[in-house]
């Protein structure tokens, strides 16, 4: 739950200053996502080469260490540091606003990491129904191209040729992108939608909408939006930001633990050895059991927050030129006459 904008910013307004850190993030973070690459590639890689031919010769496993800084750098400008600055700007406390001043409790970090291994039949059903749709030869080519790309970026990123290498790309690959993707995605943009429309569905189903297709990824598009839906549903029922951050981190560590145990020291690791899929119907399971542990969720959450997308004043603040302050009054009220 968010408090009212105390700095005389409409939806319009906060949206526009989201998305004016958001554009600066994206430039100024690719700009600086460079520096880790100046040791690797030089003026002659990059002038009158094709990006698919300079990306080949980034993407070797002895860039491991370059590649994992310039993905860090890109995504705490592109995800992180807009929605916290917009938040510095729009609203009087933005750690609160954000959903960062909660606490977590046991039994909600059980539910959500047991959510999370919950949802995989249901994600994998999406992706085998995905290969269903009457795609053209050359569409799901494409298609096939863009997820062999994704996966020698990962294989590249991911490597771990000891425990080290593993802990640093749980660290690297699964915890602060899961930290950063959520601040922008649920702290920033599902929290605004949220308040604006006064319908948080819609809120997190547009999230999950842009969620998904920021990742590229064509054959997961749909699984990524379930997903999304599954973190959005916990930040909307809780405001804490936490628990769709540590869920969205079991998720990625999940793969990389994955990835570690069943490749040996210095073998190439292959992201596509876990593409078996399972029976569709459970699908059907999977999405029983989320809404069995939910049911639970919402038991374990009882002390947080509960009204997420309605706006409250903070605590003892007075704001007289809150451009809200008339619809403040009127929370509460109704338009009967007293009996």
């Amino acid at each position: 739950m968010a408090h009212f904008a105390t700095k005389r910013f409409n939806y319009w307004g906060q949206l526009g200053v989201l998305t004016a850190f958001c554009g600066g993030g994206l430039i100024v973070g690719g700009i600086l996502s460079l520096v880790p690459l100046l040791g690797i590639l030089h003026l002659k890689d990059l002038a009158g080469g094709s990006s698919n031919k300079v990306m080949a010769n980034l993407m070797v496993p002895a860039n491991a260490t370059a590649v994992r800084w310039m993905q860090f750098i890109s995504t705490l400008f592109l995800f992180f540091l807009p929605p916290f600055f917009y938040a510095l700007v729009c609203h009087q406390k933005p750690s609160l606003h954000l959903g960062f001043k909660h606490k977590v409790n046991l039994p909600q970090i059980v539910i959500i990491v047991l959510l999370m291994l919950a949802c995989m039949p249901l994600i994998d059903s999406l992706q085998q129904i995905t290969l269903k749709f009457p795609w053209s030869k050359a569409t799901l080519l494409r298609f096939d191209l863009a997820e062999q790309e994704y996966n020698k970026e990962i294989s590249v990123i991911a490597r771990m040729d000891n425990f080290s290498d593993y802990i640093i790309a749980m660290i690297m690959v699964a915890f602060l992108p899961a930290l950063f993707e959520e601040t922008l995605f649920r702290g920033g943009l599902q929290n605004l939608l949220s308040r604006w429309f006064k319908k948080p569905i819609i809120a997190i189903i547009i999230t999950s909408i842009i969620f998904s297709a920021i990742h590229g990824s064509y054959l997961g598009f749909l699984s990524r939006v379930a997903l999304s839906v599954i973190l959005g549903w916990m930040y909307y029922r809780t405001g804490n930001l936490w628990l769709s951050a540590i869920a969205h981190f079991f998720n990625n560590g999940f793969g990389i633990t994955a990835l570690y145990f069943s490749t040996k020291p210095g073998e190439k690791l292959d992201p596509t050895k876990f593409d078996a899929h399972l029976p569709l119907w459970m699908g059907l399971v999977s999405a029983a059991a989320i809404y069995g542990l939910f049911t639970l969720f919402e038991k374990a959450s009882k002390g947080s927050i509960d009204r997420p997308g309605q706006e409250v004043l903070i605590e003892d603040y007075i704001d007289t030129n809150n451009p809200f302050l008339a619809e403040i009054e009127n929370i509460g009220h109704t338009d009967q006459p007293p009996i």
